[in-house]
Parts: structure tokens; sequence; C-alpha cells
């Protein structure tokens, strides 16, 4: 048995829980530092919850923690995990900054412990499938893409509050900037051609809040020789996602979108694919379950995990290529 902690008692929180319990192999504890969160979420789940925050850090029955928690208590988070001899798994994005990113990575390779990060788009089956076409060549060298990822935001204010490490580039621009660098390797340049904060104003939970974090980025970049445009906002009524690669010898559209169909345009025909358009679809999955089951794996094994510390600071690098120019006083 692995027994692992979860800390903090959102909406996140809740999906990992559920995965979780279909797993076996796998105890739960779960604590928040409002205890009153995280008695409800243990009774509606039948959970246990830990006499206190401390306890998930410092109880040596505990194997590994897995962080639900605001952005910018990451950081402190796993390295007070990774300290105490745990494993951990880290809703993305992994920290705030580079610098945080080089700081846990020397904790790792300190103490040979897991640490993931909770990118679970390299775990949709639609986004594993653009990752074979590519690797085999089906569509030929690429050359050009555009990723696009908006949801609607106003589920919490921390999420809008620039201090608080809120914003659509450290909630959904690393998602997409993740999927890039797994599919055609390191990005050699980077441009912000736009960065704003549209929405002033959001209603959250009945009260509206002056915020004043990004809602809205637009990036120029070239990532293994291929020109990409990626679109990230926290301003879509419906959440929405595409992802297109265009190469020498054809194109592939997809989405996580269970209602967009996977198109694969070939000029010539590769292997099992035909001239023309070639259709798929994909069921839905539970995502979370499919991440953290590899996780669980993971740590049975002795690693060889997905989404590592290096998979973070790549990403990373590529933020603070973004920010340089926008810390710089006006």
């Amino acid at each position: 048995m692995i027994k692992i902690g979860v800390l903090g008692c959102g909406k996140i929180a809740e999906r990992h829980l559920r995965a979780y319990k279909k797993m076996p192999m796998v105890d739960i504890v779960i604590a928040d530092i409002d205890r009153a969160q995280a008695n409800r979420l243990g009774e509606e789940l039948k959970v246990p919850v830990a006499e206190d925050v401390e306890m998930l850090f410092t109880s040596e029955s505990v194997d590994a923690l897995d962080l639900c928690i605001p952005t910018r208590f990451h950081k402190d988070a796993v390295l007070k995990s990774l300290a105490n001899g745990k494993h951990v798994f880290c809703e993305k994005p992994l920290c705030l900054s580079l610098e945080e990113a080089l700081e846990i990575e020397r904790a790792v390779s300190a103490t040979g412990r897991i640490v993931m990060v909770g990118y679970l788009y390299r775990f949709h089956p639609a986004f594993q499938f653009v990752k074979e076409v590519l690797e085999e060549g089906i569509i030929g060298r690429p050359y050009f893409a555009l990723f696009r990822l908006g949801g609607r935001g106003s589920h919490a204010l921390w999420k809008h509050q620039k201090d608080e490490g809120g914003g659509a580039i450290l909630e959904m621009l690393v998602h997409m900037l993740d999927l890039i660098l797994w599919y055609f390797g390191d990005v050699e340049a980077v441009t912000c051609l736009w960065q704003d904060v549209v929405l002033k104003h959001r209603e959250i939970n009945g009260r509206v809040h002056e915020v004043d974090a990004e809602d809205l980025v637009l990036l120029k970049l070239k990532a293994g020789g291929v020109d990409v445009l990626c679109e990230s906002d926290l301003l879509s009524p419906s959440y929405m996602n595409t992802v297109e690669i265009h190469g020498e010898n054809g194109s592939i559209f997809t989405s996580i979108l269970h209602f967009l169909p996977t198109v694969v345009y070939c000029k010539k025909p590769k292997g099992i694919f035909n001239e023309g358009n070639n259709f798929y679809t994909f069921p839905q999955e539970n995502l979370f379950e499919k991440e953290l089951r590899h996780f669980v794996e993971a740590i049975k094994n002795g690693g060889g995990h997905l989404n590592s510390v290096g998979d973070s600071i790549k990403v990373f690098r590529v933020l603070d290529q973004v920010r340089r120019p926008l810390l710089k006083p006006h």
C-alpha cells in the first residue's frame, strides 16, 4: 500500500480523491488549513482527515504528498515534502518562477524523491495520438502550428490576482507550452505579442472584485524549427481548446473537447493514413485518474515518470523570456 496525503481540499482535490479511491493500492488522508472544509470533504468522500496540516509532512506512514494548493505556496510545500522524505505530486504550475523551479530541482537531486507536475493534457489520447503522428512522420516535417486554450475564469479570486500567482500565463498558457515542448523540443525564440487584462472586474461567489492578473496572452515562438502561435485566456465563456499542426505532407487538427474530431490530412498516403482527410474520435476519459495512477506506478517502480521537474524548468525558461520585458520599470 502507498499512503498519499492530499493537501488542500478544493475542487481539484476532490477530483484527485475520487481518482485515488479507484486505486486499491492507495490509502488517503487529507488536510487543509481550513479544518471545516477538510471535514466537509472528508465526510462527503469518506476519507480520513489529518489532525493538522503538519501531520502530512511529518508522519512516517505518509509516503507522498499531493499538493492541491494555490501556486504561491507550491515551492515551500514541495521543498518541505522532500525534506521529510516524501514523493510529491504538484498541481501545475510547479511554482512561480524559474528560480524556484531550479531550487526544487536541486532538492530533488539531493533527496532522490519523485516530483511529478500535473500537466494532465499529456494523458489525453488525442494528444498522445498527435505525438505518435509526428514521430512517425505522417504529415512530414512540421513547420507551422497554432495552439489555443481558453477558459472563463472567475472560479477563485486568487487566480485573477498577480501577487497570488494568478493569471492566464500560469493557469492556462503553461499547459500549451508543455505540449509544444513535448511535441517539438526546446523553444529557440519567443516573443510576447499581446498580454492584457481585458476584464478588470470579476464576479466570484456573488461578489464583484477588481483584478490585475492578465487574462489574455498571445505568443509567437519557434520550437524545434517550427513556427508557433500560442494563445491562452481566461475570457472564453465556454472552455475551448484546439491544436493544429501543418507539415510538408499535410496537417493534424485535434482538441481535448470530445465533440471536436481529430483530423489527419495527408497530401500523399502514408502508412495506414489515406490521401485526404482521415477522421478519428476519442472517448472521454478521466485524465486525473490516468495521471495519478501514473504517479503511483512511478513510486512503486522507482521513477520513469512524465512531467518531471526538468520538464517544468523548460516551461519556465520560456516564461522567463516572456516576462522579462514586462518586469522593467516604465
